[in-house]
Order: C-alpha cells, then sequence, then structure tokens
C-alpha cells in the first residue's frame, strides 16, 4: 500500500545541511511515509551524503539544475502520498510535525493545507532569537499577501488533492515560488489553510540561502502579483499597497544584512511611501528603520556593539 504522506526534499548543493534534514524527515513520529530527495544537479557531494542512509523510506531522484520549482514539482510527481509535505534542505522538523498536521487534516475536511510555528536556528543548529509569526486559526487570501506568516515552506504539509487543483509550482518565478503556490491554493475555496499553533519547524539561516538577493525576490514579487491580479482582482486591489509596504520593509531587511545600508534606508522610506498609516502602526517598520539608520551612521565597531546588544546575529 501507498504512504499516506509524501515528504519531498529539494536538494541543490546541499551537503553541509541534508544530512540533518533528511534525518529530521526519517525519524517522525508518524512514521508512515515516503522521503524523496530531488538533487537539482548539485555539483557538492549531496549524493554520497544520502547513500549513508539505510532506510527504504528514503528514495533519491536526480534531474540536471533547473531550480527549486522544477525540484519540488518533480518531487511530487514521482510521490505517492494522499498527503505532501515540502521540506527544505537546510531545515529541519521536529518529531511530532508530521503526526501533528495530519491529525488536523483529517480532522477537519475543510482544509487543504496546514502550516506550523517556526523558530530559527543557526548553522549549527543552535536558536536564534528572531521573531516569528505566531498565526492562529485559518488565513485568507487577502492576509496571506499582505503578510507572508507561513514563513517558509518546510512549515507546510497539505493535501495532494488541492496541490493538483492548484497546478504545481510555478519555474518561471525567480523567487516568491512558495508564496505564490500557497496563494493559489488559498483561492481554491475559503477558510481552507490554518495554521497548527505549535513549533515544529526550525528554519536555518545562512548566508548562501536562495533569499539573500532582495533584487530578485522584487522581481519575483512583481511578477506573481502580475499573475494574481486577473485571478482575484478584488482582493488583491484591496490589499496591495499594504503588501507591497511589507515587502519592501523585508527587501530592506535583505539589504541591512548584505552591508547595503543606504539602500535599505531608501527601500525602508519606499515602503513608507505606498502605506504611510500602516507604517506608523507597526512596530516592525520602526524596528527596521532604525537599523537602517544606525548603519548608515555607526561607524561597524559600534554598529556590530548595537547588534550584540540586540540579539542580532548576521548569517554565516
Amino acid at each position: 500500500m501507498n504512504p499516506p504522506v509524501s515528504v519531498v526534499i529539494p536538494a541543490y548543493n546541499a551537503s553541509r545541511f541534508i544530512d540533518a534534514s533528511v534525518l529530521s524527515a526519517l525519524t517522525q513520529s508518524f512514521r508512515d511515509l515516503e522521503v524523496i530527495v530531488v538533487n537539482d544537479g548539485s555539483t557538492d557531494d549531496t549524493v554520497e551524503r544520502l547513500s549513508a542512509f539505510n532506510d527504504p523510506r528514503l528514495r533519491l531522484t536526480e534531474q540536471s539544475n533547473q531550480g527549486y520549482a522544477s525540484a519540488l514539482n518533480t518531487g511530487i510527481r514521482a510521490s505517492q502520498g494522499t498527503y505532501l509535505a515540502i521540506l527544505d534542505a537546510d531545515d529541519v522538523w521536529l518529531p511530532a510535525k508530521l503526526s501533528r498536521h495530519i491529525q488536523l487534516l483529517e480532522e477537519r475536511p475543510e482544509i487543504d493545507l496546514t502550516f506550523s510555528w517556526v523558530d530559527v536556528i543557526d548553522v549549527h543548529g543552535r536558536p536564534i532569537e528572531m521573531p516569528s509569526p505566531r498565526w492562529r486559526g485559518t488565513i485568507s487570501f487577502p492576509q496571506l499577501l499582505t503578510d507572508y506568516v507561513i514563513r517558509t515552506s518546510s512549515a507546510v504539509v497539505m493535501r495532494r488533492a488541492a496541490a493538483e487543483q492548484a497546478g504545481w509550482f510555478d519555474s518561471t518565478l525567480p523567487r516568491c515560488i512558495d508564496l505564490e503556490f500557497f496563494l493559489r491554493v488559498s483561492l481554491l475555496r475559503a477558510n481552507n489553510i490554518c495554521a497548527v499553533p505549535e513549533v515544529l519547524t526550525h528554519y536555518r539561516r545562512h548566508a548562501a540561502q536562495r533569499t539573500r538577493d532582495w533584487r530578485l525576490i522584487r522581481q519575483g514579487w512583481n511578477q506573481m502579483l502580475g499573475s494574481l491580479r486577473p485571478r482575484a482582482p478584488e482582493a488583491v486591489a484591496r490589499v496591495e499597497k499594504l503588501a507591497s509596504s511589507n515587502m519592501h520593509r523585508y527587501y530592506a531587511s535583505i539589504a541591512y544584512e548584505g552591508g547595503d545600508f543606504r539602500e535599505a534606508l531608501q527601500l525602508v522610506a519606499r515602503s513608507c511611501s505606498l502605506s504611510p498609516g500602516a507604517f506608523v502602526r507597526d512596530t516592525r517598520n520602526w524596528k527596521m528603520s532604525a537599523a537602517a539608520i544606525a548603519g548608515v551612521i555607526l561607524p561597524r565597531n559600534a554598529l556590530l556593539a548595537v547588534e550584540r546588544a540586540a540579539g542580532y546575529e548576521r548569517p554565516e
């Protein structure tokens, strides 16, 4: 019989973290699963590391380097489960992750996609004190477009039927691939995405992540909006300025981490201009503004001291 849960792990040059990621899937308390690692043309020893696992539930699929969305689609098409879970090759799950999600999905047939709370870890697996969304209940299309509280695709477990109906991941997007797909799922029917109110996913921060280039993220965001406007014109129009304002704060945070403090300050200013009232009411904008200003005016040693005092850690 086919396992009820398929875990898809897209991997590209993931040898640094793939062991921990795969192990966290194979040691789930919910054991009736398959784990499909899609090697997306890696040039490191990702495949060799996988050979150390002696577990019949683990399968390797290989393809030439075609990108994150293509690797996800390849893994999903190769899978058999009624439920699909995504695990990025640098993230890890807590042992009860799948059992909590499956329980909610089986108890609530109106829910198509679930996501857990997320905590942040560093390259060594140590916790980082960074604020993470703690959403409760269901989330609508406008709410998710405004603020991406899911945070990472590794937080998600969904019904295969919903993924098939939504139409898989868009391989033409340079970034925002997971958000765009989850938004399409949210349009299938009302109130069909729900949080599992428990930290079950650890999101790893490191310097080699796909999210380190804010310009590519902006390109993906704009392309995503262009495809969503015809699908949900009224909903997009209602929140587009606020959503774009929040995204510019996110761009600013990436520019700041890259040491481009003046660019970060300009992006914060653009965030404010898009939705001034909401900008003032959101304390995250004040913190980002203060960080950008400090980056511009403070000497490096003083800035590092302020960052340490605030508990901020730059990704390694």
